[in-house]
Parts: C-alpha cells; structure tokens; sequence
C-alpha cells in the first residue's frame, strides 16, 4: 500500500532541521581536535621559590604564575627511605603551599615524592618489606596533611629508571611499592587523582634505563606483551593508577623529532610511549584510564652547562612542544624551575635568570594557551 506523499508544511522544518544538525556536526567535528587539545594544564615547578621562608620569593613565584596562568604547581616532599610520616614543619609549608596556590593564582598542587634511596650506592639497595610498609605510611601522611585543601593529584615516585633514584635490579619492587602509595593515598582522599610512573626520559648514561624496557620487565612482560612467566610474582605484575607521568627532557634534538630508540620516551617520541602504555592496558598490566591520561610533570630546557641550549632556540623548541603535547591530547605540562637555581647548583633551567631577569622562554612560556 502507498503511502501519502507528506505535506510540505512537515518536511520543511525537518529538513531545516536536518540542515542545522549536519551543518553543527560537521563545525563540531572541525573543532573537536581543538577543543580537546585546549584542555591541556600548564604546569609550572619549583619548589626553591614557592618553599621559600622569604614572603617575597614566594609573591614573585605566584605573581609569575597568575601572569603565565599556571593552574598546576609540581611540589616534591623529600622521603628518607624509612620515615613514616610526614614531619609538622614539612607539613605545615606544604599546607602554606596549596593555600597561596589558591588564593594568589587559581592553582593546585601535583604533590611527588622525592626519594634518592640508592644514591652513592656501591651494590643496590634491598627493598625490603619494611621499606615498603613505611614508604606507604608516610604517603598516607603526605595525603592527611593536605585534608580541606586543593590537590590536582598525588605521585607515587620520581624517575624509579634512574638509578639513584631506584635498585634498577629490582623493577618488579618497584611495582609493589607504587601500588602502596596509590592504596594509601586513595585511603585518605579517595577523589583525588594518582599518578604513576614519572620516568626519566631515556638512558643517557649507564645511570638510567630506557623507561619503555623498565617498564615491560617491571611488569612481567615480554616485548610482545605476554607474561615472561607464570610465577605468581609476574602474574600479580599491575600497576594500579589513575594517570601515568612522564618526564620528556631532549636537549640533543628537536622537541618533534622522533628517536631510533622506540623504548626512549623523550618529547619526540610521545606517541611510542603512549601506543606502549595503551598496549600494556590491553595486556592488564595497568588501567585503561591510567594509558589514557598521560601528565608531562617535567620539561625543560638547560640553561648552563654542557647541555645547554641556546636561549633562542630553546624559545622555540618551547612552542613546539606545547604544540605538539597538545596534539598528543598530553593533559597537564609542567615546566621545571621558574628562575635559575644559582651557582652550585648542577640543574640550571629557569625561565628567568636567578635575580628574576627575564628570558626569551618566559616571554614564550607566559603566552602558551
């Protein structure tokens, strides 16, 4: 049976309608890219200015970060190896921290943990259980002296493929000992996002290895991603995250150029980590989530030194790379050290010279969006 042809009182607003619906998906689908790339943080650390005891250190630090619209500050709370809480003095300028970060530019803390637990070591630290146990007791330490107060996320461990930093014979400890943070961490504010992994960028010297094959042997996996063995420690091999952070430090090549070295997780080579992170979910070696929400908690360029780059060029390699961790769909970027640190100090990256001078990177940094 035919149907009756519909009026032309009907189809002219349905087809009106049909026009505006393919016209916004067609404007949606050309902004999407954008729209998410906008969504990327920008982060900014350094702990010498915003610790500081002098108040007007500490204004000059906020006042560049309002000016820059940093909505992420990086802090590191020092770990001895066998302290189980978080000491009150240590506490208490944390807390002072988080505070000014709100009141005085709209930011929130990234609070790591730094541990040099096998520095100047002639054989490499046991982890033991203990070690563990008291490493979980001071980050739930670290999360209760942050009660009532803004906290962007958690990190479990700073650069555990470095070696004063971690036993690079021991990986699978590592495992164990991140999830211990997480767990405490969660147990005391459950809300507020935990980040793994923070590694080092690649293997420069023998001191680090490349935190692609750390990673795989951490969690018990083979270059195809399949279990190395069926021994219970490798099956038991998952990271438990809500975020994963890396540190893409180059100071040899373009911020967009890509390495040989697939398992060298500098700036360039952005998309093999990520594409190694997600094929590790796929394996269930960490959550899907974790894979997926990849933070870049330090970026820098030196200033002195060997590995210095030129200012000019450094500049430059800055726009690039914000640009090009954006298109990565990278969620927070995070710049290490707003002024030089001084003489004697190794690591010399500020934006702005120690008296505060301003650099050709800090013009740059300041207008990134």
């Amino acid at each position: 049976m035919r149907r009756p042809a519909p009026s032309p009182r009907r189809t002219a607003p349905r087809r009106a309608w049909l026009a505006l619906a393919i016209v916004t998906a067609l404007l949606g689908g050309l902004a999407a890219p954008g729209a998410a790339s906008a969504r990327m943080a920008k982060g900014l650390q350094d702990v010498r200015m915003a610790f500081s005891g002098d108040p007007a250190l500490r204004a000059s630090f906020w006042r560049a970060a309002h000016a820059a619209r940093v909505t992420r500050v990086r802090v590191l709370v020092n770990w001895d190896g066998a302290q189980r809480t978080i000491d009150p003095g240590t506490a208490a300028v944390l807390r002072r921290t988080a505070e000014e970060g709100r009141d005085r530019a709209g930011a929130r803390l990234l609070i790591g943990i730094y541990a040099p637990i096998n520095r100047q070591r002639a054989t490499p630290r046991r982890i033991t259980s203990s070690l563990i146990d008291a490493y979980g007791s001071f980050a739930a330490s670290v999360a209760e002296a942050m009660d009532g107060l803004p906290v962007a996320a958690f990190i479990t461990w700073n650069e555990p493929n470095f070696r004063s930093m971690w036993p690079l014979n021991q990986p699978r400890r590592w495992v164990t000992l991140s999830n211990r943070g997480y767990a405490a961490y969660k147990r005391v504010r459950p809300s507020v996002p935990v980040l793994v992994g923070e590694m080092a960028p690649n293997a420069r010297t023998r001191n680090a290895r490349n935190p692609g094959a750390f990673l795989r042997e951490a969690l018990c996996v083979t270059s195809r991603y399949r279990l190395r063995s069926r021994s219970a420690s490798c099956r038991r091999a998952r990271l438990r995250a809500d975020g994963f952070a890396l540190h893409t430090h180059d100071f040899t090549h373009p911020p967009t150029k890509r390495s040989r070295t697939r398992d060298a997780w500098t700036m360039g080579n952005l998309p093999y980590a990520m594409v190694e992170l997600r094929r590790l979910a796929r394996a269930g070696r960490m959550p899907a989530k974790a894979a997926r929400n990849v933070h870049i908690t330090e970026f820098a360029y030196r200033t002195r030194g060997s590995s210095r780059t030129p200012t000019s060029r450094a500049a430059r390699y800055l726009r690039q790379a914000w640009s090009y961790a954006k298109r990565r769909k990278v969620r927070s970027f995070t710049w290490y050290q707003l002024r030089d640190p001084g003489t004697g100090h190794e690591w010399q990256s500020g934006l702005l010279t120690f008296g505060g001078q301003s650099r050709a990177t800090w013009r740059t940094f300041r207008g990134l969006r």
